[in-house]
């Protein structure tokens, strides 16, 4: 396979597929674009026949799939980070194996959008739920994630855990993400994708395609369904820090009152918080006069801390 001219990697993480992940790999062979995508997949050791199904597809579709076995189990953020570092391609797709795309002319638009357009590195569409047997239905969860749909300079939208960009959806440049040198992944998000979207978004616009090209699976294996998701949620300390620590060293350019109050506040948080090790404390306390808001935005700061505080918002937290 040339790697020089692969326009598009896709990034199929794949861990007890065997029902779904023939869909998802056919969903990729029958895109219609005019230049060279490449599948890769990651299987993570498998207790089912997921390794086997994606062995036929690799050998019969050699120039197409590259397969990533393992013998071990990575886990989910450390096996999408060593499928992300194996693609070759100049923009990357994410597919997990129980999901599948929809319309054959995804990449083809996607990619066409990002050509024509420079300042945009990231793009991402709407989404349809699908149950076990792959028939649409309307979930409320994707419901209300369409009302929080946007594009352009999203970073301080998405940065106070806002995530409305469906992994499956999106398409975007591979230099954005470029992941640096040994990183203790463990500690970052439950899954992989809203960190993503947070290093990306921090350095480029996202443009959104108002079509539902890609099905999401719902179902009771899914990561969302699993004790490993319910018991990561206190990780997100990790991925904070993360983003915040690059935002410092990669964005140097001056903010308004707002988005340093939004940094301010997070800093404040990674300081106060319990998680995190004296070495990350100290880093937070560096990076926070950078981002001090001004007394409208301290003011700001402590009638909402107050707000949350009162009585009367208590109760109301209380009753509900």
């Amino acid at each position: 396979m040339n790697s020089t001219n692969t326009m598009v990697s896709v990034c199929m993480a794949a861990y007890n597929h065997e029902k779904f992940i023939a869909k998802a790999i056919e969903s990729v062979l029958m895109q219609e674009t005019g230049f060279h995508v490449e599948l890769v997949i990651g299987e993570d050791c498998s207790k089912d026949s997921t390794r086997a199904i994606c062995e036929k597809y690799a050998a019969q579709y050699p120039d197409r799939i590259r397969l990533l076995p393992s013998d071990v189990n990575w886990g989910m953020s450390k096996n999408g980070i060593r499928i992300l570092n194996s693609c070759r391609g100049k923009y990357i797709a994410i597919l997990d194996g129980d999901d599948f795309w929809s319309d054959p002319h995804k990449l083809r638009d996607q990619v066409q959008f990002l050509e024509q357009n420079p300042d945009y590195g990231l793009i991402y569409t709407d989404v349809d739920a699908v149950n076990d047997a792959g028939e649409i239905f309307e979930a409320e969860s994707i419901r209300k994630r369409r009302k929080e749909y946007r594009e352009g300079e999203v970073f301080f939208a998405m940065l106070p855990g806002l995530n409305f960009i469906n992994s499956c959806t999106a398409l975007f440049r591979k230099e954005l993400l470029e992941l640096e040198g040994p990183n203790p992944v463990e500690k970052y998000w439950y899954s992989y994708d809203f960190w993503y979207w947070l290093r990306v978004s921090m350095l480029t616009k996202v443009a959104f395609l108002n079509r539902r090209m890609a099905c999401y699976r719902m179902h009771e294996g899914g990561i969302t369904n699993t004790a490993y998701f319910k018991n990561n949620l206190e990780r997100n300390y990790y991925v904070l820090f993360d983003v915040i620590d690059n935002f410092y060293r990669r964005v140097p350019g001056p903010l308004d009152e707002s988005d340093r109050s939004i940094i301010f506040r997070k800093l404040l948080s990674l300081l106060y918080r319990k998680q995190g090790t004296l070495a990350m404390k100290f880093r937070a306390l560096t990076m926070l006069p950078r981002y001090f808001p001004g007394l409208g935005g301290i003011t700001g700061i402590l009638r909402a801390k107050t707000k949350r505080l009162s009585p009367t918002t208590l109760a109301s937290k209380t009753a509900h």
